[in-house]
């Protein structure tokens, strides 16, 4: 397929359309809103150095999805050799107050508790991926995936009944 330059308003099209999803997967490792921040920018950042490499052999929203674990893990790596935990308080909500915050609360705090890369394929499966997306997104198998999936999601129950 034949590469295509993706000028600057294509970028800032790109980069509006999936802020949410980004926020999410930022959300997900960073332990308070500097980190969120911080977090976001660098996927902003490496969407933009990466821009002209994007071939289209996959969807846009699997370019993006990649790009922000992939800094996502490669911050979370690069803190592990200095750890400081501090919970999480966003001033503003990345979801609407439709009654459901609570739990969805309570889910983020769960999937907070795994270890990086069982986030990245949960979070991918809570945003409604299919398995064959997850796997390219992430360079397991298919088969690797939907394994992986069902032990987080037993792993994630058995820590919701404590």
């Amino acid at each position: 397929m034949k590469k295509s330059r993706m000028n600057e308003q294509r970028f800032l099209e790109v980069a509006e359309r999936y802020k949410g999803d980004i926020y999410r997967i930022c959300y997900i490792y960073a332990s308070d809103n500097q980190t969120l921040a911080d977090y976001y920018q660098e996927v902003l950042a490496n969407m933009w150095s990466s821009r002209d490499s994007f071939r289209g052999d996959s969807s846009e929203g699997t370019w993006i999805y990649r790009i922000a674990l992939y800094t996502c893990l490669s911050f979370v790596r690069k803190r592990r050799r200095r750890p400081v935990h501090v919970p999480l308080a966003l001033d503003t909500d990345l979801y609407e107050d439709d009654g459901r915050n609570g739990r969805i609360r309570e889910m983020y705090a769960l999937v907070s508790r795994l270890a990086p890369a069982d986030k990245a394929l949960i979070l991918l499966w809570l945003e409604e991926h299919s398995y064959e997306e997850i796997a390219q997104i992430t360079g397991l198998t298919r088969s690797n995936v939907a394994v992986k999936l069902m032990r987080i999601k037993e792993k994630l129950q058995k820590m919701s009944d404590r």
